[in-house]
């Protein structure tokens, strides 16, 4: 039996099954044995059939192990880095900004220590933080730091990973005395069916967002997309949290993953040499949807230090780092995400290689 995680009502419909992807997408291992036999689950998206919002049916968070081996850092990029600057542009057009902020779920805290070197009063909540920044509590945000009585608070990139994101809303709201402002940006589910983008499916992100449905969570709120289309924010009033969600109208999808994967394995046999761009979440569902032997790609490529010279969970592909492409004999390279593509042609270009986008 399937509940919504926003109501726990069963009036629910499967929509899509994944098989055979890795437990989490961002983990990267020092030998391939050991990234071969990394665990691997199916994904099954199921729709609630009262409020539209799109799920990982029978999610278990308790599986979840977030460890050394997990690495999710994008601000290696500067294309990147400016989607940042356009969330500081944001908020501060939104007065979120020169107030008392909180962010929960803060990472590796580089947006954080990006605001805070713009001058921002602000406070970190992450259990799984790593460094030793005074500005950074290594814990989970609850009503025992309600005494901060933050002004904005600042959830990114988090909210997809919770297992009942409403919960975690009121809860925060009711942890921040129901003050201030939130600003929540996820990515959006209706970018993924409009690209066709199987590779965005998989365990580790539970729920699959769109405005409408991120929306529903507020009695008022702003928000909108950016990030080429792939992401959402929504900023609200926590004094606008509902009690209670209501059933609403919803757009039902249509998927074909099942078509776009076979089209990308058409792809790789009509190309040889293969590189993919890209060892992050993406790029590891597609390898484990495509090339689970690690037979017809050769190499991962990603800027990231922290993944170079490791292996790509499930499969064992090697990761290397830019630098090094032109020893590896590559012809093609297939670009995970496109919104780096600029930044990929200044190592391909010299080296005469085709770039083929997803």
């Amino acid at each position: 039996m399937i509940k919504c995680p926003l109501t726990d009502s069963t009036n629910t419909a499967i929509i899509y099954e994944q098989q055979g992807v890795p437990l989490i997408q961002n983990k990267v291992y020092p030998t391939a044995e050991e990234a071969k036999s990394a665990k691997k689950i199916n994904v099954t998206l199921a729709q609630s059939l009262e409020n539209g919002f799109v799920f990982s049916a029978n999610f278990d968070d308790s599986i979840i192990d977030y460890d050394q081996h997990y690495q999710n850092e994008q601000s290696n990029s500067n294309y990147f880095k400016d989607h940042l600057y356009n969330v500081i542009s944001i908020m501060e057009k939104n007065h979120m900004l020169g107030k008392k902020i909180v962010e929960i779920g803060c990472g590796k805290a580089f947006f954080l220590d990006m605001l805070a070197e713009k001058g921002e009063y602000i406070t970190g909540f992450d259990p799984t933080y790593e460094g030793n920044s005074p500005r950074v509590v290594k814990d989970f945000f609850s009503e025992k730091y309600s005494d901060i009585a933050a002004e904005s608070i600042i959830l990114r990139h988090t909210l997809e990973h919770i297992s009942k994101p409403f919960d975690f809303i009121q809860t925060i709201a009711k942890a921040n005395n129901n003050k201030g402002f939130i600003y929540i940006e996820v990515p959006t589910f209706e970018w993924i069916v409009n690209n066709n983008a199987s590779e965005d499916v998989f365990y580790e992100h539970c729920n699959y967002f769109t405005l409408e449905t991120l929306q529903q969570f507020f009695t008022e709120s702003v928000g909108g997309h950016f990030f080429n289309g792939q992401y959402i924010y929504v900023i609200a009033d926590l004094s606008k949290v509902k009690q209670k969600l209501e059933k609403r109208d919803f757009k039902t999808y249509t998927i074909k993953f099942k078509d776009k994967i076979t089209a990308y394995q058409e792809l790789l046999a009509a190309n040889k040499n293969i590189a993919i761009w890209g060892a992050g979440a993406k790029g590891s569902t597609f390898l484990n949807l495509i090339d689970k032997e690690a037979t017809r790609v050769t190499c991962v490529i990603d800027i990231n230090p922290k993944k170079q010279n490791q292996f790509l969970g499930g499969t064992g592909h090697p990761i290397i780092k830019p630098e090094n492409l032109a020893n590896y004999g590559i012809d093609t390279v297939i670009v995970m995400n496109v919104n780096y593509i600029d930044e990929i042609k200044k190592f391909t270009d010299p080296l005469k290689i085709k770039l083929i986008t997803l």
